[in-house]
């Protein structure tokens, strides 16, 4: 049965437990293409439990995950970056010894057209690939606003500097639905607007994003859609404005309702 016209990524009842502990426990919910969709919660909630089952890093032990009407429930992460998955890390990883625009092109493997030893014994196409792909790795810099340190190593780079060259990486892969881990992790107050702007451009061009972010001021401005975790359980689904003054969020999380 193909999705709602409105839902791109569709989680159904997911399950997931560590030996004794249930992490993510009958949790379902549905992401609309061009929309942020914010996942939030204490530590411990089972927040970056369900990012890694999105991902495909870990698999439910019950449940289903649908994209765009293809079932992905059991799919490898590279297999789901393939389909339009993507997703930056809570903590940074990158290749420290590359340059940033280099980082930014090793992220366009899954566009590669041409077979992969081509690269290693180049021809023509495998030149051609690689011009295009730092073309359009220079746009993304210039997207997140690192043009301007292009050929300096990555791991030169200030903290917030190397969150915006992680954000540009997973752009590279072109994705539909990109997931943010903690992205304004570390981030002072012009930088924390310029990640706002970013999110806000994603989503204008169309992409879904999932956030995970404990600066609720950044989510209640960005988010269209809010799902608070508690325990491994879904709390709260709906509005940044509705969770605001939710009794069972502000006495779980947030503590006093925010102005």
């Amino acid at each position: 049965m193909a999705p709602p016209v409105n839902t791109l990524l569709e989680a159904h009842d997911l399950h997931k437990s560590f030996g004794g502990v249930h992490a993510v426990g009958g949790v379902s919910f549905r992401v609309a293409p061009a929309s942020v969709f914010a996942i939030i919660g204490p530590n411990g909630a089972g927040k970056s439990t369900m990012l890694n089952l999105l991902a495909g890093v870990h698999r439910p032990d019950s449940g289903r995950l649908v994209l765009d009407g293809v079932d992905v429930t059991g799919l490898k992460p590279h297999r789901r970056a393939h389909l339009g998955i993507a997703r930056t890390f809570q903590k940074i990883r990158l290749f420290r010894s590359l340059s940033v625009l280099d980082n930014v092109a090793a992220g366009f493997h899954t566009k590669h057209r041409i077979p992969a030893w081509q690269y290693v014994l180049p021809g023509a196409a495998a030149r051609a690939d690689r011009r295009q792909f730092r073309h359009e790795a220079a746009d993304l810099l210039e997207f997140v606003g690192l043009s301007h340190r292009a050929t300096v190593d990555a791991g030169s780079l200030s903290y917030g500097e190397q969150r915006m060259l992680e954000l540009a990486r997973a752009l590279a892969t072109g994705p539909r639905l990109l997931m943010v881990d903690e992205p304004a992790a570390g981030l002072n107050n012009i930088e924390a607007d310029l990640l706002l702007d970013q999110l806000v451009a994603l989503r204008n061009r169309g992409m879904a994003v999932i956030l995970i972010e404990h600066n609720m001021d950044l989510v209640t401005r960005v988010a269209d859609h809010v799902m608070v975790m508690n325990h491994g359980q879904l709390l709260f689904a709906g509005t940044p404005s509705a969770m605001q003054s939710d009794p069972a969020v502000i006495e779980a999380y947030l503590g006093v309702e925010l102005e």
